[in-house]
């Protein structure tokens, strides 16, 4: 391949990856994407002669300057500085592409790729960045290499010279060899970023916190929700949240039909419900335990929930749950508890946004129904309010309830009319236009999805005289075999009732198909779903989320696994629990003590080992300068690489443009003190490499001390 393609070729995969990392993040609309894209790929096309022309340099330094004004006009105008930010990174980038013609050009395109991977580390924290690092990491060693060696060509035969254009179209530079060979740098690269990043403190995002954080619209948990919102969701295969549960069988079921509350509504107009906003209560702390009724006890169940970040800052609640454990954020280093707010509809919430997804645990008593909660004054005749027009509603209520007096009965009625009666689930919306919805659904369609069934019989179990609010949440999830918990999908919003019966809000569940519905998919588009989130959630959770708190209980654990090694020595024990040898145990403490005699030993040997190398390095350049050559010639080569170490020592080392002879004059007109000595070791070697005459053993021994001589009369004063 050849050199000036090779370049080319792997500064756009650098500057790719980086625009890639910009884009990664939400700061980029669609529009912008194509127009990255598509500028980005036209950059590719230009050569020279158009680079070399002044009218397009000063075409893109003009578009750099105006688009900075007009960026600056519009941050001024309120759109958000981040935005208008990495659009202007984008385009420094655009332009350098579209101007590259020197080492230095590349070097610019290098620095701005780079810079944008530390933007993306804020506007990403998904497995998406995470291929763009590892590209990184394996593009960066070629990148900083062949710029390297561009430049190098550029210093030796100057810019713009056929000497140069020559060394860029040779082939023998970039070679399978040379990209086999710098991409194993990559591998002690990753490494040092590896331990690194274990090693040095997390501290927390700071004002960073949030500028990237992505966070996922589901319908339902807002201020109001309307008929036939979840029906639109119910394909939807996107993960929102997972659960993992102890104690699972061997093997685990495919799906189980958790129920997951999220929050409640109150009142219903016109096909929408709403809820009161009434201001909540903070939940009672101790330490990062939460309690809702009462602290946890042994014999409680326990869940896991990885919840990504939504819209709506709301905390699912299996049923029976009876208290939170929630892990403080990690703010400049410090935990920081987090608020947890109880509003009335058994509305929990956190403040505050999330950076990536959280992860708190919910005990659970598992002989614990309904929710034992005071029903507020504000709230007591908005849980029995019917909308006018619903008479014939009411009737169909008497009907169902068949003169039962006890209100459990009179529920568990209506669920069963319209569980198993001549209603079907579909995800097919009724026609309502002109028409109330929900006369269209008992009387007409006789068909919905769980919106529709949630709301009949919460309005029907109100005309009758029950407190009823109507609950949306998930419910089912499906295991994921790859990361050992449940997968709770967008497709899992559901809608259900409670109905207030002797002090007790109680579940119940109209929908036909509520159990049916949830059936664990298969095949293999599911599996490569399954592994792609499995993989994010241990990046999630071993990358993004690692904090400083994490550092500590890893360096905890293995200085625990230190003492016990050491412990098990002392006693005569092989650290695999087997019995030592006599001999083995009157060695005591196991030989390893990290203190800092072994860190200096180390170091010194370390030390040694990059001397050693450097040395070989210099034995071998000076026997490739005169290898296949005769012994004159060899010695005649050797010779003068010490004068030029010499005259480097000096000061006055040789241009790589200046041939030895014109060194050599140009020392003596400069009045040189060892100008003579230059000269006589200057033309031997010129005699015995290039001409007839010859260098022996004695004459290579006496001019070597010549050419060392220099250094020293160098140095000594002038008269």
């Amino acid at each position: 391949m050849r050199f000036a393609f090779a370049h080319k070729l792997v500064a756009y995969l650098f500057a790719g990856l980086g625009l890639v990392a910009l884009m990664l993040g939400t700061t980029f609309t669609p529009v912008d994407s194509v127009l990255v894209i598509a500028a980005f790929v036209v950059s590719w096309f230009a050569e020279r002669p158009l680079l070399d022309r002044p009218g397009y340099s000063r075409f893109w330094n003009i578009a750099a300057v105006v688009f900075l004004v007009v960026q600056v006009v519009r941050a001024l105008a309120g759109e958000a500085t981040l935005t208008v930010g990495v659009q202007y990174a984008a385009f420094l980038q655009i332009s350098r592409l579209a101007h590259r013609k020197s080492a230095a050009d590349y070097q610019q395109i290098a620095i701005l790729a780079f810079l944008h991977l530390i933007a993306g580390t804020v506007l990403s924290s998904g497995l998406d960045y995470a291929v763009v690092f590892f590209g990184f990491v394996v593009v960066m060693p070629w990148m900083l290499t062949l710029t390297h060696l561009r430049k190098e060509l550029e210093t030796q035969h100057g810019t713009g010279t056929a000497m140069l254009r020559a060394q860029l179209e040779s082939r023998s530079l970039a070679t399978p060899a040379f990209f086999g060979g710098t991409t194993l740098l990559a591998v002690p690269l990753f490494i040092l970023t590896a331990a690194m990043f274990f090693a040095f403190p997390r501290v927390g995002f700071g004002f960073l916190s949030g500028l990237g954080a992505r966070t996922q619209s589901v319908a339902g948990f807002g201020d109001d929700v309307e008929l036939g919102g979840f029906g639109t969701i119910r394909d939807d295969p996107t993960v929102v949240m997972r659960v993992k549960m102890k104690g699972l069988p061997s093997p685990p079921p495919p799906s189980i039909g958790i129920r997951l509350r999220g929050t409640s509504f109150d009142r219903y107009d016109e096909g929408r419900w709403s809820r009161t906003q009434a201001a909540g209560s903070d939940v009672q702390r101790l330490a990062d335990q939460y309690i809702l009724f009462r602290p946890p006890k042994p014999d409680d169940s326990e869940y896991e929930i990885i919840l990504d970040p939504m819209e709506e800052a709301v905390l699912f609640i299996p049923d029976g749950a009876v208290a939170l454990q929630v892990p403080p954020a990690i703010r400049s280093g410090r935990n920081r508890y987090r608020t947890i707010t109880l509003a009335p509809g058994f509305d929990v919430r956190y403040r505050g946004g999330l950076d990536t997804a959280l992860t708190y645990k919910v005990f659970v008593e598992p002989e614990r129904r309904g929710l034992q909660e005071r029903i507020p004054k504000t709230l007591r005749e908005r849980y029995l309010e019917v909308p006018d027009g619903y008479e014939r509603i009411a009737a169909l209520a008497q009907q169902v309830a068949g003169g039962a007096s006890d209100p459990r009965t009179q529920a568990m009625r209506v669920e069963r009319y319209l569980r198993a009666g001549d209603f079907r689930y579909t995800l097919e919306q009724p026609n309502t236009d002109g028409k109330d919805p929900l006369h269209v659904f008992l009387f007409e369609a006789k068909g919905g999805h769980c919106e529709y069934f949630s709301t009949a019989m919460a309005i029907m179990v109100r005309t009758l005289g029950l407190p009823a609010r109507n609950v949306t949440g998930f419910l089912g999830a499906d295991y994921n075999p790859y990361g050992s918990y449940y997968a709770v999908r967008n497709g899992n919003a559901h809608s259900w009732v409670e109905v207030y019966i002797d002090g007790q809000w109680i579940p119940f569940d109209p929908t036909p198909a509520s159990r049916e519905v949830f059936a664990s998919p298969s095949g293999l588009i599911v599996k490569l779903r399954q592994m792609l989130d499995a993989m994010r959630v241990r990046w999630a959770e071993y990358v993004v989320e690692y904090n400083i708190r994490d550092q500590a209980q890893a360096l905890r654990g293995m200085l625990d696994w230190y003492r016990s090694l050491r412990r098990d020595w002392r006693l005569g024990r092989a650290p695999d629990g087997g019995a030592t040898t006599g001999e083995e145990t009157n060695l005591g403490p196991i030989p390893f003590r990290p203190d800092w005699r072994w860190f200096v030993g180390v170091m010194s040997l370390f030390g040694l080992g990059v001397l050693f190398v450097r040395w070989r390095q210099k034995r071998r350049r000076q026997s490739r300068a005169g290898r296949l050559l005769d012994p004159d010639r060899d010695r005649a080569v050797r010779l003068y690489l010490s004068l030029e170490s010499s005259l480097r020592s000096a000061g006055h080392a040789r241009p790589p443009d200046v041939t030895p002879s014109e060194h050599a004059d140009a020392l003596g007109e400069s009045g040189f003190p060892a100008a003579e000595e230059v000269r006589e070791v200057t033309d031997a070697y010129l005699a015995a490499r290039f001409g007839e005459g010859g260098l022996g053993p004695q004459d290579y021994v006496r001019l070597r001390q010549v050419s060392r001589s220099i250094r020293s009369k160098a140095r000594r004063p002038t008269a």
